[in-house]
């Protein structure tokens, strides 16, 4: 749907995103969905990930444990220029495939640790160890509000080296699922 829609940060909800961006889908063809979008330098970072599985849709493929092949995630970037598109991703039926857009202080409303450019509070040792040099530019945690569960007590970290992010070098991103 072509108009003009608010540049807004939000988690979930519609992408809006450069007309001449593609949007993402996965090795099936099914869209990515949009896991949240914010404001970076002079553009905007779009995180994408296959979450249909973790939304309770258990006879589709999704990433598991450990690290996300490119598959089943994406993050890009874009500069705030040209004419922008929301990208509304719907079922059948008409009604939206996505949970509804929030702001991007809802998790912390909610008590989840999830959280964008922010040190994770569950940063695990492990992950630490596994990916020296990378710091959390996103950590996605369950969610009983919107029926996101990653197996047991699980977060979904999106990692990127200090350079990389100075850089907006986002297609380096590291996506890993760690369950307690």
């Amino acid at each position: 749907m072509d108009r003009k829609v608010p540049l807004e940060d939000h988690w979930w909800g519609f992408a809006v995103m450069p007309e001449a961006m593609d949007y993402p889908y996965n090795g099936d063809d099914n869209p990515l969905t949009l896991v949240c979008q914010f404001h970076y330098a002079e553009g905007m970072v779009y995180v994408f990930a296959d979450l249909d599985y973790f939304f309770g849709y258990e006879d589709v493929a999704s990433g598991s444990l450990g690290e996300w092949s490119r598959e089943f995630f994406s993050v890009r970037y874009a500069p705030l220029e040209g004419n922008m598109r929301e990208h509304e991703i719907r079922n059948a039926d008409g009604s939206s495939a996505v949970p509804e857009a929030q702001p991007l202080d809802a998790p912390a409303k909610r008590g989840e640790m999830s959280a964008v450019l922010k040190p994770a509070q569950a940063w695990q040792d492990e992950l630490e160890q596994q990916y020296p040099g990378y710091e959390v530019l996103l950590t996605l945690d369950e969610c009983d509000e919107i029926g996101l569960r990653f197996y047991d007590c699980g977060t979904l970290f999106f990692l990127i080296k200090p350079d990389d992010l100075a850089g907006k070098r986002f297609d380096r991103v590291k996506c890993i699922l760690f369950s307690y």
